[in-house]
């Protein structure tokens, strides 16, 4: 079981649909406008809601939880050997995070990942964000959503992917072509490095292909969860045309 907090994020879990929720915990005491709302939403979805102190609320998190949780079944993490059906299941689209810290980033990337279709995220076992409070915030309930597959070995897990006929895409600054010019179809992994470094060098020489986004100025380039946004929707623009 897992608990998101904060009207936003339990909103957004809410308009995804009944399934795996388990009860809605609300602060006792006055409620504002938005709170009341969401409440009646979870009660046309007959989710139950439970009312408890502010206390017991303030105990189960660090983040803001503006007086509301929404308890849900944990999502299971898929196993490397899972990836093989998902590979095997057509044009299917990988989000690989090399090496992403920032719980905020990873949730962010998450929620893109969910939006545009990703069927699972990969995240290396060590050197990596593990998902929070703050990555489910940040994910508005989308880490609810998309299936994480957690790898002891990123370099073992990219042959494996290139082994089944993946396509693996890395995104850098100084890439070989604009991410708009590669293809983007078919079974494709695309690949975002970390906050500070970006792809380590082993995982580059994974990649079948590097790639660049488009910039006027490359002085400051992009947040991670910016960049793996414009990368996601490239490939789902070209996968929609």
């Amino acid at each position: 079981m897992n608990t998101l907090f904060g009207i936003n994020v339990v909103q957004a879990r809410l308009k995804a649909g009944r399934q795996g929720i388990l009860e809605m915990l609300v602060r006792r005491g006055s409620r504002s406008a938005r709170l009341q709302k969401i409440i009646l939403q979870a009660e046309r979805l007959s989710v139950p809601v439970r009312m408890v102190y502010a206390d017991a609320l303030d105990a189960m998190t660090t983040t803001n939880h503006q007086g509301v949780g929404l308890s849900v079944e944990t999502m299971p993490n898929v196993t490397e050997d899972e990836l093989d059906r998902l590979t095997a299941e057509g044009d299917t689209m990988l989000l690989v995070l090399d090496g992403v810290t920032d719980p905020r980033n990873l949730g962010a990337c998450l929620r893109s990942a969910a939006t545009l279709g990703v069927a699972a995220v990969i995240i290396p076992k060590d050197r990596s964000a593990s998902v929070t409070d703050a990555t489910s915030k940040a994910a508005s309930g989308a880490d609810q959503q998309v299936p994480l597959v957690i790898v002891t070995n990123l370099s073992r897990c990219l042959r494996r992917l290139a082994e089944s006929g993946v396509w693996i895409v890395g995104t850098v600054l100084d890439g070989e072509t604009p991410i708009n010019n590669v293809d983007l179809t078919g079974r494709v992994a695309l690949v975002m490095g970390s906050e500070e470094r970006g792809l380590r060098q082993q995982t580059r020489l994974h990649c079948d292909h590097l790639a660049a986004i488009p910039m006027e100025t490359d002085t400051f380039g992009f947040n991670v969860s910016v960049a793996t946004g414009i990368c996601l929707y490239e490939a789902y623009r070209q996968r929609h045309v």
